[in-house]
């Protein structure tokens, strides 16, 4: 099992949906995000190759990752997660998650998602090597990111229930982890 962390004191910026932000303005122009019918977000992530992106609600947060895409955070997760700085600026308290990289050992949380089907892997297709049904939509990752979990919960027996996790390209690793 590894663990990371992400690095110590980084500012990030980050948007709350629906306030009316430029930086939510300029993606909805863009077709990067979209505001549906029903009142909620669609997120057009670097992972969202289905054709539907990310949803999420109004009052959860936003980023933008290295390459110009969003990516939602709910808003309970990001307010106990960062403290704002200023205006769009955040630092995000770093704590220790356990990580899992194609050809790591199978770990628990591993073999719990790939047995219930919330993670398919296909080696036969190493730019969408990781897929599962994540933020209600479809999505990918290539073989060399890497699934980040940020919570593992347990019925009373201590059994897996479920598992909170996401996929991270390798460059956004890097660029944002430490291995531990």
């Amino acid at each position: 099992m590894k663990w990371a962390k992400k690095r110590e004191d980084r500012q990030i910026r980050a948007w709350e949906l629906g306030a009316g932000s430029p930086m939510e303005r300029q993606l909805l122009r863009e077709g990067r995000m979209v505001l549906r019918a029903d009142g909620r977000y669609e997120l057009f992530s670097q992972e969202a190759v289905s054709g539907s992106g990310e949803l999420a609600e109004r009052g959860d947060y936003f980023k933008v990752d290295g390459t110009g895409a969003p990516y939602p955070n709910r808003r309970e997760r990001f307010l106990s997660t960062h403290s704002r700085v200023q205006g769009d600026v955040y630092v995000q308290q770093s704590c220790p998650v356990q990580v899992w990289m194609a050809g790591d050992p199978e770990t628990e949380a591993v073999r719990w998602l790939l047995e219930t089907g919330r993670l398919t892997l296909h080696p036969e297709d190493p730019e969408h090597y990781f897929q599962a049904l994540l933020w209600g939509a479809r999505l990918s990752a290539a073989q060399d990111a890497v699934l980040v979990f940020y919570q593992l919960s347990r019925d009373e027996q201590g059994r897996l229930r479920e598992v909170e996790f996401n996929f991270v390209a390798a460059s956004e690793f890097q660029r944002d982890y430490l291995l531990l």
